[in-house]
């Protein structure tokens, strides 16, 4: 899971996070329909792999490879690759869990900036009279 600073390990905010920065104070912009669509894709995305994490217990309960101590091992090494192991399916889909959260939160981000940029464009507008009325 993300850590408050946005960084995944710990270490230093992620490229999203830092990106997400820079839109908010207005040194990047990205078109607004691109953003909203892509805004879109990654919450979509998102729920599938959660989906998928909620499906995880269904797989890390391996059974059926016999009595023999090898097969008892090889059972239990098959179960930590769904769940509690180092590399496990439950770990990379946290983790691209995170990234899309980022992700959104990044390309909500730019949505954000395009409205409080019209916003203050069309406030600008507002304070000119029109000559000539």
């Amino acid at each position: 899971m993300a850590n408050p600073d946005g960084s995944l390990d710990g270490s230093r905010p992620s490229q999203w996070v830092t990106w997400k920065g820079e839109v908010e104070g207005g040194a990047i912009e990205v078109d607004f329909e691109v953003a909203r669509k892509l805004r879109g894709i990654c919450g979509a995305f998102r729920a599938e792999l959660e989906m998928a994490f909620g499906e995880i217990d269904s797989v890390s309960d391996v059974k059926g490879m016999g009595t023999l101590q090898s097969g008892i091992d090889l059972a239990r090494k098959f179960s930590l690759k769904a769940s509690g192991g180092e590399d496990s399916l439950e770990k990379s889909l946290l983790s691209h869990i995170d990234v899309l959260k980022e992700m959104e939160a990044y390309f909500q981000a730019c949505v954000t900036r395009y409205f409080a940029v019209e916003a203050e464009n069309m406030d600008r507008l507002a304070r000119h009279e029109v000559s000539g009325s």
